[in-house]
Parts: C-alpha cells; structure tokens; sequence
C-alpha cells in the first residue's frame, strides 16, 4: 500500500527501489535520534556493539593458537592460585605481561564465586575482557573524536570503528589486542586534547584529569602488552614534536610525575617475576618475542613491506573504501591541526610497522580509530559531496567483498562438513542487497546514509557468518570432538575422566577443553603412555599409526581402536585422521 499524489491510496506493490529508500530514510531517522544527545549516543552505541560484536561470542569455539595459549594460561593461574607467573603446561609463557591473564582469572575467579558450572573450561568467560575492550574503544574513539568533530561526526567515527572487521574478530578472541585498543584510544585521546588545547586558555597548566587518563592507560596499556602503547603514542609525540619544533603541548599531561607514577605502578609485578623467573622473562619477552619480530618473521608472519596496506581492505572493512575516498582531501588539509595531529597518529607507526618482518592484521588495529576520525571528518565537512566523488566506484568493495566473505563462508562450511546453514542464506542476501542499495543511493543520499546502511548489511551478513556458519564448520573445530570422545571413556570411579596423550594434534586448545591433565608425546611416547596402566586413552594422528602400533608391539600391549575424527588444522591448513586407542597387555 502507498500514498499517490493526491494522497489517496493504491495497492501498487512497493519496487525494489522503493525498499532501498524506505530502510535508508529508517536507518537515517534512527543515526539522527543517536545524535541528539551525549546519552542517546552512548547508548546507540552499546546497542551497535551488541549487535556487531555478540553472534558467536557465546558459540565459537577455543581457537587456537593464541587465544588457546592465553586461555589455558589464565585456566592455571586460576587453578594454581598462583597470580604472579605464567606458565603454559609445565612451560614458563613470559612473551607478554600480566594484565590480561589477571583480567581473564578475574572473571573466572567470580563466575566460579557465583557457581558457574565448570567455569574453568568455559570459553566466553575468557572472552569478556576482550569484548569489554572492544567496547571501551568505541566510547573511547567517540569521546577521542570530539575535539575533531561535532556529535553525529564523533557517532560516525565510532560506528566504524564498532562494525570493522578487525574489531568485530579481536572482540571474539580471549587475547590481549582489543584491550589493548582501548588503552590506545584513551591514552591518544588525552593526548589530542592536550594538543590541540587553544592557546592562552591555561595552556601550559597540568589538567589532571587528562593526566589521569593518559597514564592510568599507559600503565594498562604496558601490564597488557608491554612496550607498544608507549611506542604508538611516542611515535606520535616525536613526529609532532618536530613539526612544531617543541613539546609544550606535553605540559598538560604532567610528563615528568606521570611517568614516574606510571612507572611505579607497573613495577611490582615485574619485579616479582624477575625475582621468581630471572632472566628466563627477559630472555622470552624481550628477545625471544620482541626481538626476533623486528629481526625477522615469527612463526611463519613474514611479509614484505606494503602487506598493512593490502590487509586493510579486509580488516577495516566496511569503511575501508571511504578511507580510500577520503584520503585525497585528508592529505590536501595536512597543514590543519587536527589534521596533522591523526596523520601523526596514523603515518609514523604505520611506516614502521611495514618495514618490520613479522607481520599479523591487527598489529595496526590502534590507528584505527584515527582513520575513523579523519573519515568523519570529510563527511562532515561536505568533503565527500557529489561534486568530489568521482572515485565513488571504490564503494563497489562494499557488496564485492561482502559477497566474497558470504560465499567463502558458505562453500568453506560445504566443502569441510558438507552442509550449509539454511538459516544464514536469507540473512546474507538481505546483507548484499543493503549493501548494493547503499552504493546505488549514494549520490542521492549522500555518503553518510549510504554508509550507514551498508554497515546494517554487514551486521546482517556478519550474524549469518559469525552466528550460524563459523561454531557450525565441526571439521576445524577438532579439539571438542576429540574431547567428547574421551568423556564417554568409563573409568572404574565414574566421576574420575580417563588420562589422556596426544601424539600428531598438539594444539593447545585440546589442553584447555579437557577437564584433566593431557600429555602431548610422539608416537613411541603414546604407546608407553598406555603401557603405564590404568584409565588411560591417546590421541594418534594417522600419520604416526605405524610407529605408534610398532612401540605397542615392542611393549606387548594389544592396541583397541576407538573412534575417529576427521577434520584440518585451519593453521596449516593440513588435514586430520585422529583415532582414539586404548592398551592392555594380553
């Protein structure tokens, strides 16, 4: 039913076009109603959040390998009681500090308070620090973005931010890296209004709540991750430095007591670690991890320089092609202040971080929000109106790459477990279609509403893959089914789990779902894991069944083959057999 002219009505059904335009004014009356007030906006973007970064927060499972390694490290810690070292296994883990694994025992720790069944081994209780991160980062980039832009400019920003690939990945994964986000965005969002305070307005007077937020997130920062929040935000104090040939700008972050605060802060941790470990922390943290990122690639992330800039297209998808739009008129306005100050933020650390070895796509995830920033800024100022958008076919990327992501999600879980999700087919349609419509309305509405409305067809999309594709491809997810086998072992004491070895799948991940202790062995190992007695079970990938059969027959042990699990390692991408034995002497 629609209104003619004449305003009487007809039954002339409704075109494709007239969809389009219906969800975009929809779309475009909600962002207005967001950025009516600071409130509103806080609240339209803990409700973007929910919606960008919850699918498959619950239902993924452990991936592996660094969420699995810093998930079973946190598991121990909360076992142990031990709170000052971190080991993996029987293994000292000391390539990064304390303060996530502090933060993910202490959600344990209060599930556990609270009754949570088997919290230990319950994934998204790891992952709420993550997810808080991710969160705080976009308060953060709205609040960081102020100085630059109005509201609805600051909304803008932080709405990229929330639905960027990158961002929507990290928020899933119990790691250190949005957490890390978040004490970028605060420390380089103090940093910004110091700079750009106006002059004669108690310029040169400590503001101490700056101060505050600028060291509080440094001191986060470096418990997080180490020495990257004071490099990021170095690097940007050196090249404004030289720009303005001085460092007066510093005066209101209190640089000299806030240091030192920040240093005493950070120091009992570090020196009880060196007090327990020596210089095995020293040894692993800095040159064993560190060092040997900037000497050459770590664990096969080697890339040659230009790799950030390729991997942006994905990992800050979907504003990624208004950054491309954007970025002429950015570079015209380098001369502004607020300007020269995000290029700061985002050049310097970005060349470096090309031309070191090991490279990972979120390792610029903290210039992300400037980006946003600069984004919102062009829009804002009617930088990207009709006249200027002769580059506008870049917007193409959007139902492009979206389908890319669709379909590769969609032939991946057909080809590893050959099915697909019926239930995800229409939501990544309705995703494509609003991200066609948002290209072809863009010089009728403008770059801000088509821009919105694409980003309501990857959070369409991005439910389909993240809720019912990802926790359902089974044949990557290798570690619970195995476990699964081995909790339908009987033992002779029923609430006793059986002893488990694994020789050929050594993933962390495995550890982390098993309720009791697993050993990881060789093929000869695993026989005489079995040879020793008991309720006692192993894991041996095919490719290591004749060795393991001939140990067996060595020790007079009769092999008894359980069932299999067929599946591939997604970090190799080598593919699986994984049979379950058990052993008894004749």
């Amino acid at each position: 039913m629609v209104h003619t002219e004449d305003g009487l009505k007809t039954t002339r059904p409704l075109r494709v076009d007239e969809y389009g335009r219906r969800i975009v004014h929809w779309i475009a009356g909600l962002f207005d109603w967001a950025t009516s007030s600071n409130g509103r906006a806080l609240a339209f973007l803990l409700a973007l959040c929910a919606v960008s970064l919850l699918p498959g927060f619950f239902s993924i499972p452990v991936v592996d390998r660094d969420e699995a390694r810093f998930v079973q490290a946190s598991r121990q810690m909360v076992e142990s009681g031990d709170l000052v070292d971190i080991r993996l296994g029987d293994v000292p883990r000391y390539k990064k500090p304390i303060g996530i694994y502090w933060m993910q025992s202490a959600v344990v720790g209060a599930a556990q308070a609270l009754g949570v069944p088997d919290a230990t081994r319950t994934i998204w209780l790891y992952r709420i620090p993550s997810l808080a991160g991710a969160i705080l980062a976009v308060l953060l980039t709205f609040w960081a973005a102020l100085p630059f832009v109005g509201r609805r400019g600051a909304v803008f920003a932080a709405t990229l931010l929330a639905t960027c690939a990158a961002v929507a990945v990290e928020a899933r994964l119990a790691k250190t890296d949005a957490m890390l986000l978040a004490t970028m965005v605060a420390t380089m969002g103090a940093l910004a209004r110091a700079y750009l305070a106006p002059p004669g307005e108690g310029s040169g007077k400590v503001d101490i709540r700056l101060a505050a937020i600028f060291w509080v997130a440094m001191a986060i920062g470096i418990l997080v991750k180490g020495p990257l929040t004071p490099m990021f935000a170095g690097v940007c104090i050196i090249a404004l430095a030289v720009m303005e040939r001085s460092v007066r700008f510093l005066r209101p972050l209190a640089p000299v007591t806030g240091l030192i605060l920040c240093l005493i802060a950070v120091s009992p941790w570090f020196a009880l670690i060196l007090t327990r470990a020596g210089d095995a922390f020293l040894s692993q943290s800095v040159s064993g991890d560190m060092m040997r990122k900037v000497a050459g690639s770590q664990e096969g992330h080697g890339a040659p320089p230009g790799t950030y800039l390729l991997a942006f297209w994905g990992s800050f998808w979907p504003a990624a092609p208004l950054a491309a739009l954007a970025a002429p008129l950015v570079w015209r306005a380098r001369r502004l202040k607020p300007v020269r100050f995000l290029l700061a933020w985002v050049v310097p650390i970005w060349l470096i971080f090309e031309l070191i070895p090991t490279k990972l796509p979120h390792y610029l995830m903290p210039t992300f929000p400037a980006i946003a920033i600069l984004v919102a800024m062009v829009v804002e100022r009617g930088g990207m109106a009709l006249g200027n958008m002769r580059y506008a076919r870049a917007l193409w990327l959007w139902p492009i790459i979206g389908a890319v992501i669709a379909v590769g999600a969609l032939v991946g879980l057909a080809v590893l477990d050959g099915s697909t999700s019926i239930l995800a087919w229409p939501l990544l349609v309705v995703g494509f279609f609003a991200l066609v419509v948002a290209v072809v309305f863009v010089g009728e509405y403008g770059v801000e509403k088509s821009s919105l409305l694409a980003v309501a067809g990857m959070l369409v999309s991005g439910f389909g893959v993240m809720q019912l594709i990802v926790p359902d491809m089974k044949s990557v997810w290798i570690s619970p089914r195995l476990e699964a086998l081995a909790a339908k072992e009987r033992c002779a004491t029923p609430d006793t789990p059986a002893q488990v070895a694994s020789a050929g799948f050594n993933e962390v991940s495995l550890m982390f779902v098993m309720p009791g202790k697993v050993t990881f062995t060789s093929a000869p190992g695993a026989a005489d894991f079995l040879a020793e007695g008991g309720c006692r079970v192993v894991f041996v990938e095919r490719r290591m069944e004749a060795a393991f059969a001939r140990r067996a027959e060595e020790l007079g042990l009769r092999l008894e083959r359980g069932a299999s699990v067929f599946g591939m390692n997604f970090n190799n991408g080598r593919k699986l057999d994984i049979s379950l034995y058990r052993g008894n002497r004749p």
